[in-house]
């Protein structure tokens, strides 16, 4: 039999959930379902959502999927439970009503496919009838005389006593069943209960980073804080790590009155026993589920937490300033195996490698003259040094040399995080067939400099050292939400088509891992493309693909000045009939601010193209090219102070924040160990959020407040 499936209103659940104009939704839906990017639903489709920014059209398509996903668990479940003959009126009213993924599971629970229960043993055993008679109303003999009538040794109920338990397992499930309080006991959780921590029994090893937990407690109402997730997660780490051990501390005695209130409503005969198999229905069933429930919500708040923050600093550290416009000398500090270096151009193309070793006067004074020539041959305007072991004494060889051979380069300390990842990849194989691991290594800290974006999309963003407990959540989740982040950065900044690797081009609106590589092979066998619509001769760029791509890949030097702005093609003719209007060639018409004084948008607007989209296109004709990045400035670490023994109680030190969380800010000072700046520290007025004060790659100045060197601690203040 086919269980029916009440049709539901999606754009109506989701512009109530999310409080926006139905009709918006609906239009987000369409181009949800014809897999519209957001960049470019937000960018170029302004007016037909109402003016949605990404975070609300993210918003909305995690809402769709999410309620797509739960309507069809919600025909499963119907499907399920028809299936077993239990579905009655009552219950698919009450599914049909449930919008919330965890309360359907709840509903589902009692039906859900498992092990075989004890009151479906005792059913099986013939003992319904007894349970039926401990739910009289009136006295029906005494129930241990009639419980000697249904032993079956067979199934194991051997004595009158097993056959009284059976029966209450029975019952038990009935309770269950018929009693909804699970959203009950839930609040009342997290109005009171807490969890416990302890150090594991037996437990000898010397995990040392979980001993503020080994005798810890803490209401979960705390724990359900944004600023208070990261100890839930340290905790459960801890205890997979089997090195604490967590329970849940809740008014079990509470719950129990409340499930017997709500179950015991008659007159029950046999009360002892319908209370028994009240409490056998919490402690045995409900209380565990309850656990679950707790710890499932638990789990998702934290991880959705460690998510947000992650994507907070991934964009921050995407969206880091890029170099001016300057060859570059990639350096990869190693002072027993020599400093390797790589040479690049302008755009990031390799020009040479060589290594530098120091460990000797004779060895240095070589690789000195050496560096000498070679800067001066490839007029490298700027150093870019790796922050792993020996990045300081690079830093200071580096300056040294340079102010006494009178070279003026920018030289800058760049995270390395995830560069060794990147050189032993498959990608920088097939991009460097012939360079040794180490040399890649040295040309992608070379690259972080000149343009951060560009050079971090090449490596899973997990690995770039700017996230926290990352591998104690949903990967799944951390994953599309992180490729998300990227998409966004990229076509933010957009790509020069004549120079984008294919790392980049994938992340570009409306192109895939193959168009992106299509697009690479029509560039290497045709030269470089001339105007965005021969992007369209490329194999595999439809006119959806073209649509989607095209506002976000410009061309420096191509035959239509529009190619080389943010304007789409789709708005071309609207630049034309404004040049033709105002007497005036489409050059002159970027960039000219003072035109858009005198313009009156209505001359130009049209059914489908109403208000929004125009100012928009104003906006990229009166800034062409701009870059929505920062501009780049260089840190200066203190000289001197290199390792954590170097720093000093109540110094000032110049530092980079390297990654932002929910009570503070981490900062590299220069010593290999970054040091925390708690979020009371962080200003001379109450902060909220640390990320109103600082962002991935902020230069700051702090005081030191503590050092502990043997935990490898250091606490700072911001000045």
């Amino acid at each position: 039999m086919e269980t029916k499936v009440k049709t539901h209103d999606l754009s109506g659940i989701i512009s109530k959930k999310l409080n926006l104009d139905k009709k918006n939704v609906e239009t987000v839906i369409s181009f949800y379902n014809e897999k519209a990017t957001i960049p470019f639903v937000a960018r170029y489709r302004k007016d037909q959502t109402g003016n949605l920014d990404e975070v609300k059209l993210s918003e909305t398509y995690d809402a769709i999927k999410y309620y797509n996903e739960l309507f069809d668990r919600k025909a499963f479940i119907l499907e399920e439970i028809e299936k077993k003959g239990k579905l009655t009126p009552q219950l698919r009213e009450k599914i049909e009503k449930c919008f919330d993924a965890k309360k359907l599971e709840d509903l589902y629970l009692p039906y859900k496919e498992k092990k075989k229960t004890k009151a479906e043993k005792a059913r099986e055993a013939g003992i319904e009838p007894l349970a039926k008679m401990l739910m009289s109303l009136e006295d029906l003999g005494d129930p241990l005389e009639k419980a000697i009538e249904f032993i079956n040794e067979e199934k194991g109920y051997d004595t009158a006593q097993k056959v009284i338990e059976g029966a209450l397992y029975i019952i038990a499930q009935d309770v269950i069943e018929s009693t909804d309080l699970m959203e009950i006991f839930l609040k009342n959780a997290f109005k009171d209960g807490k969890l416990v921590s302890k150090k594991k029994k037996g437990y000898e090893g010397e995990e040392k980073r979980f001993e503020d937990y080994y005798e810890y407690e803490e209401e979960l109402s705390r724990l359900k804080l944004p600023k208070s997730t990261h100890r839930f997660l340290a905790i459960q780490r801890g205890n997979n790590l089997k090195v604490l051990s967590i329970k849940l501390d809740l008014k079990d005695e509470f719950n129990i009155m409340l499930l017997k209130k709500r179950y015991m409503t008659r007159d029950f005969f046999y009360v002892d026993y319908i209370e028994e198999a009240v409490d056998i229905a919490y402690k045995k069933y409900l209380r565990s589920a309850l656990d679950n429930r707790i710890m499932s919500e638990l789990t998702e708040i934290a991880e959705t937490e460690a998510i947000n923050v992650f994507k907070r600093n991934l964009e921050s550290a995407l969206l880091a300033p890029p170099l001016p416009y300057k060859n570059v000398l990639g350096l990869d500090p190693g002072l027993r195996t020599g400093v390797k270096t790589a040479i690049l151009d302008k755009d990031g193309t390799f020009r040479g490698n060589l290594v530098l070793h120091i460990n000797t006067e004779s060895q240095l004074k070589k690789s000195m003259d050496v560096l000498e020539k070679l800067m001066k041959k490839y007029d490298i305007g700027a150093i870019s040094i790796g922050n792993g072991t020996g990045s300081r004494e690079t830093l200071a060889l580096v300056k040294g040399f340079t102010k006494k051979a009178g070279l003026k380069p920018i030289i800058a300390v760049v995270n390395e995080s995830g560069a060794s990842v990147y050189s032993a990849s498959k990608l920088a194989r097939e991009e460097f067939p012939d360079l040794d691991i180490t040399v890649r290594g040295a040309i992608s800290i070379g690259r972080r400099l000149q343009n951060p974006l560009a050079e971090l999309v090449k490596i899973d963003p997990r690995s770039i050292g700017v996230g926290q407990y990352q591998h104690d959540v949903n990967q799944k989740k951390l994953k599309e939400a992180l490729e998300r982040v990227i998409e966004f950065c990229v076509n933010k900044v957009g790509v020069d088509i004549n120079t984008a690797s294919y790392s980049i081009l994938t992340y570009i609106s409306g192109l895939t891992a193959k168009t992106a590589k299509n697009i690479i092979e029509y560039r290497r066998e045709n030269g470089l493309f001339k105007s965005r619509a021969q992007i369209k001769k490329a194999k595999g760029i439809g006119p959806k693909s073209f649509e989607q791509c095209a506002g976000f890949l410009m061309l420096r030097d191509g035959n239509n000045p529009l190619d080389n702005t943010r304007v789409h093609p789709e708005s071309y003719p609207i630049v034309k009939a404004i040049a033709k209007d105002h007497k005036m060639t489409t050059d002159q018409v970027i960039g000219n601010k003072l035109l858009f004084k005198t313009i009156d948008p209505s001359d130009y607007l049209t059914d489908t193209y109403q208000i929004h989209n125009f100012r928009s296109l104003v906006d990229d004709l009166k800034h062409p090219g701009q870059d929505p990045r920062k501009t780049f400035v260089n840190i200066s670490y203190k000289e001197g102070v290199e390792t954590i023994q170097d720093v000093k109680k109540e110094m000032v030190l110049e530092g980079r924040v390297t990654n932002v969380t929910n009570f503070g800010a981490f900062i590299d000072i220069g010593v290999h160990q970054d040091g925390l700046c708690h979020v009371s520290q962080m200003a001379d007025y109450f902060v909220k959020d640390p990320n109103d004060v600082v962002a991935v790659g902020d230069i700051v100045t702090v005081e030191v407040l503590n050092v502990d060197c043997q935990r490898r601690r250091i606490s700072l203040k911001i000045l």
